[in-house]
């Protein structure tokens, strides 16, 4: 949902809190506790860059230096 929601963030620079903000607002996210943890927060980065990178691990936000 990340993914397709916004498409231009980039995930890799994208800080925890910024990551947590847009967890709790996505349709359908309806949780009665906590938001997402620090640990829940990197299973969810690391879910939105294999979806974005994909199988060949070439990414929009990849160095070209």
């Amino acid at each position: 949902a990340l993914f397709d929601a916004h498409p231009d963030v980039n995930y890799l620079t994208l800080s925890n809190d910024d990551l947590r903000r847009l967890v709790i607002v996505l349709p359908g996210f309806d949780a009665p506790f906590a938001p997402p943890d620090v640990a829940a927060l990197s299973a969810i980065r690391f879910a939105w860059v294999a979806l974005a990178e994909g199988a060949d691990d070439s990414g929009p936000y990849d160095s070209s230096a």
